[in-house]
């Protein structure tokens, strides 16, 4: 069977899950993790026959999409902030948000001061793996109540050969570590459990402890994050914060109420109210 042949067959088998870009951008994916095609190479090579393994393989990723598996963990990785993290049903799939958050926070801090940075909520690794390899002289702490991610987030750590001080930590524990900080950044859980009915099928293959809070406390893990960094957080520190869009106006006035200054919310790729910024004292 030839690649043309192979798209053909995803676009029709896989239209009623996704839309058709959606299938040409799997596809173009999967080219390149068992083939090494870019999306230009591909259309040069649609007519040639392919191997056994490579057919093989295709199909079986074809099925798996068709049983909603995602497409990164298929491949096994993702490339977030231009670096190559594993990924599996461990952690959840970093998304392009969370790298414009990561962009955010380096562009304000453009020097090379050596500070103390906290990512809470780590999973994958992938904010705390993008600061490191970005400002080598930064101190970044890792923390995630999961172990299972936290294996995950150590090996992506290693495959970068980045020391991160990755960490057992249940941000909403009663007791947190006794220390200082100069920059906080944190993706938590965000979206109301009231709104799972409502979200793509792939998606729930994902962590929902990663995803979803109890309907009632929506902002609870933002709550906490906020106290500690008001105990913890040293003077003019910075903290970052990725969140559910209809409730950002709401964590803009928690940060206010706390005592941070410099509030500023900022829109994603998509116009969609999605992180905030603060400082404080």
């Amino acid at each position: 069977m030839t690649l043309k042949k192979q798209r053909a067959q995803f676009q029709k088998l896989l239209s009623s899950q996704y839309t058709q870009d959606e299938i040409r951008l799997h596809f173009e994916m999967l080219c390149e993790a068992y083939l090494g095609l870019t999306p230009a190479q591909l259309v040069l090579e649609l007519k040639e026959p392919l191997s056994p393994e490579v057919e093989a393989q295709l199909q079986a990723a074809l099925k798996a999409l068709q049983e909603n598996e995602p497409i990164q963990y298929i491949i096994g990785s993702v490339v977030f902030a231009g670096l190559r993290l594993a990924v599996d049903e461990r952690v959840l799939i970093p998304r392009p948000e969370t790298e414009e958050l990561v962009h955010w926070l380096l562009s304000t801090y453009t020097d090379e001061t050596p500070l103390r940075v906290l990512d809470i909520g780590t999973g994958s690794g992938c904010v705390a793996i993008a600061l490191k390899k970005a400002r080598p002289n930064w101190e970044v702490t890792a923390w995630d109540v999961d172990l299972d991610a936290l294996t995950v987030a150590r090996q992506n750590a290693n495959t970068h050969q980045l020391s991160i001080n990755f960490e057992v930590v249940d941000v909403l524990g009663a007791q947190l570590p006794n220390k200082h900080w100069d920059i906080m950044i944190s993706n938590p859980p965000y979206v109301p459990e009231s709104e799972k009915a409502h979200t793509a099928t792939h998606v729930l293959r994902e962590p929902e402890q990663a995803i979803f809070v109890p309907g009632k406390l929506p902002l609870k893990f933002f709550t906490h994050i906020i106290n500690y960094a008001t105990q913890r957080l040293n003077s003019k520190g910075g903290i970052f914060l990725e969140g559910h869009v209809p409730l950002m106006k709401t964590l803009h006035l928690l940060l206010t109420q706390a005592g941070f200054s410099d509030i500023v919310l900022r829109n994603d790729f998509r116009t969609n109210p999605r992180f905030i910024r603060a400082r404080y004292q």
